[in-house]
Order: C-alpha cells, then sequence, then structure tokens
C-alpha cells in the first residue's frame, strides 16, 4: 500500500469520527476536555503504523523467494517492495562473481515481449550499480515463453 493511501485511510477514519459527533451531540467524547493537543492520542498516527506493519508483513510473506521478483504486467518500474527484496540480497549479491538478471515477460500477453522483458532487468541492473555492483560481473537475459512478469536474479559462482 502507498503512503497516500495510508493518508486517505487516517483522513476516513478522522472524518467518521467527527460526522459521528455531529449526527448525535449527546455522544461523550472519551478524550477529556483538559486533554490539549499536544498531548492528543494520535489515532490517525497508529492507523497509519498498524497499515504500514500489515503491508510489511504481507510483502514478506510474498516475498518467499527473494530472488523473484513479480511485476504488473505492464510495467518495468522497480517498486519499493522489489528494493527491499533486492536489499535483502545484497550482501550475497557483493560476493557474487557473476549475477544474471533474467526478464520474464510473457509473449502472449504483451506485443514486444523481448524488449519488455530486458526493460525490467535493466531497470533491477541500475539498482545494483547504484548499490555498489559492479556492472562487468552482470549480465541480462530474457524469457519471453514462461506465463511471468518478473525477474529472476541468479547468483553465480
Amino acid at each position: 500500500m502507498k503512503r497516500s493511501g495510508f493518508v486517505c485511510a487516517a483522513l476516513l477514519v478522522i472524518a467518521a469520527g467527527v460526522t459521528g459527533c455531529a449526527e448525535n451531540p449527546t455522544a461523550q467524547s472519551t478524550v477529556p476536555a483538559t486533554t490539549s493537543w499536544k498531548n492528543a492520542p494520535a489515532v490517525a498516527t497508529s492507523t497509519a503504523t498498524k497499515a504500514a506493519e500489515t503491508a510489511a508483513a504481507a510483502a514478506a510473506q510474498v516475498a518467499v523467494d527473494p530472488s523473484f521478483l513479480k511485476f504488473d504486467k505492464m510495467s518495468a518500474k522497480l517498486t519499493a517492495e522489489h528494493e527491499l527484496q533486492i536489499m535483502s540480497q545484497l550482501p550475497k549479491l557483493k560476493e557474487a562473481k557473476v549475477i544474471t538478471l533474467r526478464g520474464y515477460c510473457y509473449k502472449k500477453d504483451i506485443g514486444n515481449a523481448k524488449s519488455a522483458a530486458l526493460a525490467r532487468a535493466i531497470n533491477v541492473e541500475k539498482f545494483l550499480i547504484k548499490q555498489g555492483i559492479s556492472k562487468k560481473k552482470m549480465n541480462r537475459r530474457f524469457n519471453i515463453e514462461d506465463a511471468e512478469h518478473a525477474v529472476r536474479i541468479e547468483i553465480g559462482n
């Protein structure tokens, strides 16, 4: 979930609380009247924090194989989840002698599947270079036969 989703969820929670007070004027506030804004409970922050923890747990479950980065069918852009998956492997990648980045794009889903598969592999390569991994030890491959939209990071020694 993106950060804007957290903000929207927090605003909805706050709006629901305000609307509830307006519809029921006799409802009592759970915050004492003497509480200042400085000491008020952080409802939106805790809601956003819980949502972030839930998203992180979901990402951890999805990333059972951190070397396999799944992409949306029409995308070659790295997401924050992809970057986390790559960062979890960074020590192994820095020690590797050869890294193969195999881009996947199913030819029955996309017109120019080869270009899309290689674009995904190139974006992963660019991110790895920013992390200090030499371009000399990386090579790119593509697969347009399997029904996948992904990049597999293969470590060879």
